[in-house]
C-alpha cells in the first residue's frame, strides 16, 4: 500500500472519529441538561445581574428590539448597560432608541470616540453592580422572557465561571446562505460546543449571549483589555480571548442549550467571508493562549483542540493529492473524493435532522462544498496574514 493511500485512511479515521465523537459526546450534553438536575435550576434567581451592550453604527430599529427584549426579561434583579463606541449615527441612536430606555434598569454610557469593542466594555464591567455580567451583541433578539434566568441558573455550580448560550440566526430565512450559516450555527453549538461544555473546556464563549461571574472578570479584565499580539493591540477576538483567560483561571466554562437568542448574520458571501478571515485569524492567534489552560482541565481540550489545528491542513492535503491524481490517471478519483466529502456532510447532516426534525438539515451537505472551497482557503489566508492589524469589521 502506497504512503499517499495510507495517508487517506489515517485523514479519513480521524476526521470521521473526530466528527462521531463530537455528536456522542454532545448527546450525552444533551440528555445531561433533560436532567432534573438542570431543570432544578429554575426554582431560584436572586442574583443581580448586569447585562452589558456595546453599540457601535448599529442599525436603530435592531438595536430597539434587541434592547427591548433585554428590558423585558423577567430577572428581578436586573440593570442593562448600553455602551454607544462612538457611532457615527449616535444622533439617530440616541432619538430611536437610547431616550426610550435611559432610566429605570436601563442606563447608557456613551464613548465620546470610537475605542473598540473590549474598551466599549470595560466600561461597563467597571460600572457594573451585578453578581453575574450578561454579555449581549447589539444585534441579537432574546425572544423568551425567561432566557436571562435560566443562563444566570448555571452559576448554581460554584465551578462554573462563565456559560454561553444557544444562538440561533434571526435572519435565516433572508436567503441559501444565512439558511446555511443558520444550520451551521446550530452544529457548531449543539455538537462541537455541546461536546466541550460535557468535559467544562468550552473554549469560545459566544459574542452574542454569554454570562461571567463578574469577581472573575475583575480579575481578568485588565489583561482581556491589554492583550497585544507581534507587538500589537489586540482588538478582534474578544470572546474567544476572554475564554481563555476564565479557562486560564482554573474555572468551568459551560453551554446551556436551553438559553437561546437570535442573532444577525452576514447576508452576501464577502461580508461571511470577510467575517470568517477574522474569526479565523483570532483561532490561531487564541490556539496558543489556550495552550496555557490544558494542564487545568480536562484532556479533552488538548485533544478538540489539536483536531481542530491540524485536520484542516490534512484536508488540504487530500484535495491537492486528489487534484493531482484525477490530473494524471482521470477523473474517478475526484468523484470519488466527491462522494465522500457528500457522505461525511450527510453524516453531520443526520444528528441536526435527528434532533430538530428539520427536513432543511439536508442542505448541509451544500455547506460541506462551501467548507471545502471556500471557508478552507479562507483559514489560510487568515494564518497568512495574521500579522495585520486591520481584520475588518462586522
Amino acid at each position: 500500500m502506497s504512503f499517499l493511500a495510507w495517508f487517506f485512511i489515517v485523514y479519513g479515521v480521524l476526521a470521521l472519529t473526530h466528527i462521531l465523537f463530537q455528536m456522542l459526546i454532545g448527546h450525552l450534553e444533551h440528555r445531561r441538561q433533560k436532567h432534573k438536575y438542570f431543570k432544578g435550576y429554575h426554582d431560584r434567581h436572586h442574583e443581580k445581574v448586569s447585562v452589558v451592550v456595546p453599540v457601535y453604527n448599529e442599525d436603530p430599529a435592531i438595536l430597539n428590539e434587541a434592547i427591548k427584549s433585554i428590558y423585558e426579561q423577567d430577572h428581578a434583579d436586573l440593570e442593562i448597560l448600553v455602551v454607544d463606541d462612538g457611532s457615527q449615527n449616535y444622533k439617530e441612536l440616541n432619538e430611536k432608541v437610547y431616550k426610550n430606555y435611559n432610566h429605570g434598569r436601563a442606563k447608557t454610557l456613551v464613548s465620546k470616540k470610537n475605542i473598540g469593542k473590549r474598551h466599549a466594555q470595560r466600561m461597563a464591567f467597571d460600572k457594573a453592580k451585578g453578581d453575574i455580567i450578561v454579555t449581549v451583541d447589539s444585534d441579537t433578539i432574546l425572544r423568551s422572557k425567561k432566557t436571562i434566568s435560566r443562563i444566570v441558573k448555571r452559576f448554581r455550580d460554584p465551578e462554573v465561571g462563565a456559560v454561553t448560550g444557544d444562538v440561533r440566526v434571526e435572519n435565516a430565512k433572508q436567503n441559501l446562505l444565512t439558511r446555511l450559516i443558520s444550520y451551521r450555527y446550530w452544529t457548531a453549538f449543539h455538537q462541537e460546543r455541546a461536546a466541550q461544555s460535557y468535559f467544562s473546556v468550552l473554549m469560545c464563549c459566544s459574542g452574542p449571549f454569554s454570562a461571567y461571574r463578574k469577581t472573575i472578570i475583575d480579575d481578568v479584565k485588565d489583561r482581556y483589555n491589554s492583550q497585544t499580539f507581534l507587538g500589537q493591540l489586540c482588538t478582534f477576538g474578544d470572546d474567544r480571548h476572554l475564554t481563555n483567560l476564565i479557562l486560564e483561571e482554573g474555572h468551568q466554562v459551560v453551554f446551556d442549550n436551553k438559553a437561546v437568542v437570535y442573532t444577525y448574520v452576514p447576508t452576501t458571501l464577502p461580508q461571511y467571508l470577510k467575517q470568517q478571515v477574522r474569526w479565523n485569524k483570532s483561532f490561531y492567534r487564541e490556539m496558543l493562549w489556550t495552550l496555557k489552560s490544558i494542564n487545568k482541565h480536562s484532556a479533552y481540550l488538548i485533544y478538540d483542540l489539536l483536531m481542530q489545528l491540524i485536520l484542516p491542513f490534512l484536508l488540504i492535503v487530500a484535495l491537492i493529492a486528489t487534484i493531482i491524481q484525477a490530473f494524471l490517471f482521470g477523473p474517478a478519483i475526484l468523484i470519488q473524493y466527491t462522494a465522500i466529502l457528500i457522505g461525511i456532510a450527510f453524516i453531520r447532516a443526520l444528528y441536526g435532522l435527528y434532533r430538530t426534525k428539520d427536513v432543511g438539515f439536508l442542505l448541509f451537505i451544500v455547506y460541506g462544498f462551501v467548507h471545502v472551497l471556500l471557508l478552507i482557503p479562507t483559514r489560510m489566508y487568515a494564518l497568512l496574514t495574521i500579522a495585520k492589524v486591520k481584520w475588518g469589521t462586522r
